[in-house]
């Protein structure tokens, strides 16, 4: 499916671009490999109960979805991470209401590009005593990756340089596309 978007694009003064998006994943992909990744989760953690982190803000459509499909017994909470740079130096940050503690923990993103920030929340979340800690994202870029991660879960494997809808955003649009896209002149 083509679409029609309008890009922020230039310096100084914002001006719009009129550019074509170009459907990467369909919304009945999208369906299908969410009740796929949910049927394996749960058949994972059907007899313990699991508490999921959706990490804000690219998880959210993905969650909801993965959440409503899961059979099992479910907390969730949501995470929220900073990420800094002071002089070459990376500082990275994450806050979560729920104690981890002694549980069970699936971190579900949107996108793992570099694995940086996931490989730093998962040893946080081991370290702050977590019983395990596992992975699942909604889109693995393992081309990008900068670090030895793998999900332990993933919807889709793409080599695009940027995807946006289901949830991904591009400077806080498009999010509410019901399929995963790409810009046509990509």
């Amino acid at each position: 499916m083509d679409g029609l978007l309008f890009l922020l694009v230039g310096t100084g003064r914002k001006k719009f671009m009129q550019t074509r998006n170009v459907e990467v994943f369909s919304a009945a992909q999208i369906a299908e490999r969410v009740a796929e990744v949910a049927g394996e989760i749960s058949a994972a953690y059907r007899e313990r109960e699991l508490t999921i982190l959706g990490v804000l803000e690219d998880s959210f459509m993905f969650l909801a979805d993965l959440l409503r499909r899961i059979d099992a017994p479910v907390r969730t909470a949501f995470l929220r991470f900073d990420h800094r740079s002071f002089g070459g130096v990376q500082d990275l940050q994450f806050s979560t209401p729920m104690e981890v503690a002694n549980r069970d923990i699936l971190l579900v993103e949107g996108v793992l590009e570099t694995g940086v920030p996931q490989e730093y929340l998962l040893k946080q979340l081991e370290e702050r005593g977590a019983t395990t800690v596992r992975l699942c994202v909604l889109i693995d870029k393992p081309d990008r990756h900068r670090v030895a991660i793998e999900p332990d879960w993933r919807a889709f494997e793409t080599h695009e340089d940027y995807v946006f809808g289901y949830g991904l955003g591009f400077q806080e649009r498009w999010r509410n596309l019901p399929y995963i896209a790409r810009p046509a002149d990509a």
